[in-house]
């Protein structure tokens, strides 16, 4: 499986993405990439990261959004969810990180999961780490791999 972490805004290269990059090394087909809207209009910039966002998603792969009003679930969940659309032939899994502003209705009815992680907000760099040790958990769940316990 190939993993896109897709994000608004410039990624940053400091120490407060040091946890990030530990973990991006630790797995073998993830990309990160990000996309700037420069518009100031608030509902046209919500339409446009949507479409920058979206648009980010290979054909063949899914559209994961992290989102408030997502859903809750466990990374054993996660886990499966993303193996049972790798035996599904699916070749990639976009996880995408909205905007300052929130998520509009598009994307949301574009994703083919809305998660939330928890019903705290973050900023961009933590949920970048977050999902980055996610994805590295989820690899080790699949794999057998001791890490999660």
């Amino acid at each position: 499986m190939k993993y896109i972490i897709s994000t608004i805004g410039k990624i940053k290269n400091n120490d407060e993405d040091l946890i990030t990059r530990k973990y991006l090394k630790r797995i073998r087909n993830i990309e990160l990439k990000q996309c700037e809207v420069k518009t100031k209009n608030t509902e046209k910039r919500i339409e446009e990261e949507a479409d920058k966002l979206i648009n980010l998603t290979p054909k063949d792969g899914k559209l994961i959004l992290l989102d408030e009003i997502g859903e809750n679930i466990s990374s054993s969940d996660l886990a499966k969810l993303i193996l049972n659309w790798s035996n599904s032939n699916i070749t990639s899994v976009n996880f995408a990180i909205g905007g300052a502003f929130g998520n509009g209705m598009k994307i949301k009815r574009t994703a083919d999961k809305i998660i939330a992680l928890g019903k705290l907000t973050w900023p961009h760099q933590m949920v970048k780490m977050m999902i980055a040790e996610q994805i590295y958990r989820i690899e080790t769940i699949i794999h057998g791999h001791p890490y999660h316990k």
